[in-house]
């Protein structure tokens, strides 16, 4: 069974995969259209594909994200409902901070 430091250090792992704004844009973007394929992420972002790649890699590593092949296509997802909530709460944690 993990111990608290090994919880601590996977929590701080999180924080550092979600810490570039393409990962965060893409786990936006996958929170808000429920899965997506490379080329439509690549779309949406403009980040050119191998980029991307290395990007969505590290999202998987991290488990923020899931893949399956579809065809030729490889579509993402969040990995689970925890996810969306992290990047939602970040958003709307910075949000209240702008407001008046």
């Amino acid at each position: 069974m993990p111990t608290e430091a090994q919880h601590r250090d996977a929590a701080v792992a999180l924080f550092a995969a979600l810490a570039h704004p393409v990962r965060l844009e893409v786990l936006l973007l996958l929170d808000d259209l429920g899965e997506a394929s490379v080329g439509a992420l690549q779309e949406a972002t403009g980040v050119e594909q191998s980029a991307l790649s290395h990007q969505l890699s590290t999202l998987r590593r991290a488990h923020l994200v899931s893949s399956e092949r579809a065809g030729r296509h490889v579509v993402y997802r969040l990995a689970d409902h925890h996810v969306a909530h992290i990047v939602q709460d970040a958003v709307l944690h910075v949000r209240e901070q702008d407001a008046p």
